[in-house]
C-alpha cells in the first residue's frame, strides 16, 4: 500500500526537522545505503559468490583427477605384480620362470610319502 502525496510530504517534513534537532541521525541517515545500492551490493556479492565456486569447482577437480590417476596407478601395479609372481591357485610366491609353484610341488610330494 503506498502513501499519498499529502503522507510523503508529511513524512519528509518530519525527517527534515529530525535530521535539524539531531545532527548524529542526519550523519548516519546520510551513510546508509538507498534500496537501489544493496540491489547492486547483492549482486556483485552474487557474481562474486559464483566466481568462487566456480574456481573452487576448478581445484576440486585437478585434485580428484590426480587422486584417481595415483590411486588408479597403484591398483594397477599391485594387480600386474600380483599375477606376475603370484600362483593364481595357491598365491604363494613364485619365480618368474617357474611353471608350477615349487612350495605346493615340495608340499604334495612330501604327503604322498607318508
Amino acid at each position: 500500500m503506498s502513501l499519498s502525496n499529502k503522507e510523503l510530504h508529511t513524512l519528509n517534513e518530519i525527517e527534515q526537522n529530525l535530521r535539524a534537532d539531531d545532527p548524529r541521525l542526519d550523519r548516519s541517515l546520510r551513510t546508509m545505503m538507498s534500496p537501489e545500492d544493496t540491489t547492486s551490493m547483492y549482486l556483485t556479492l552474487s557474481i562474486l559468490g559464483v566466481f568462487v565456486l566456480g574456481i573452487a569447482l576448478l581445484v576440486a577437480g585437478w585434485v580428484l583427477t590426480g587422486l584417481t590417476v595415483m590411486i588408479g596407478g597403484t591398483l594397477w601395479s599391485l594387480r600386474w605384480a600380483s599375477r606376475r609372481y603370484y600362483h593364481p591357485a595357491c598365491h604363494h610366491l613364485v619365480p618368474v620362470d617357474a611353471d608350477r609353484c615349487p612350495r605346493c610341488t615340495a608340499e604334495s610330494s612330501g604327503t604322498s610319502g607318508r
